[in-house]
């Protein structure tokens, strides 16, 4: 029965591709509103800035898990800078943070303070 569900978790990612990101345009309007270059946005990613230009042109996509990283960093700008255009894809932006890394963080966090 798990190959089955796995099968149809495919489907539903193969659906999704790009649901969880804005439209092109609308990221860079995000990045820059935010005064993010280029090269910050890929080094917080730990990729490339021709590669990150790719990913913000559209002419390339991201892969898990920096893709999750990438939208959920575009859905936290959106929160401060607002959104043009159709905005479906906050929905699943703001759910690709991995819960484990929040709590991560928050040991961290916790862990300095001693």
């Amino acid at each position: 029965m798990s190959e089955i569900f796995a099968a149809v978790d495919a489907l539903l990612a193969k659906a999704r591709d790009g649901g969880d990101l804005p439209e092109p345009a609308e990221r860079e309007r995000l990045r820059k509103a935010a005064g993010l270059t280029q090269v910050e946005v890929a080094e917080a990613l730990k990729t490339r800035r021709e590669t990150f230009a790719k990913w913000e042109s559209g002419t390339a996509q991201p892969r898990a898990p920096k893709r999750g990283a990438y939208a959920f960093l575009l859905a936290g700008l959106a929160d401060i800078h607002g959104t043009r255009g159709p905005d479906g894809w906050l929905a699943l932006a703001r759910r690709a943070r991995p819960l484990d890394t929040a709590a991560t963080a928050a040991t961290a966090t916790a862990d300095e303070g001693e």
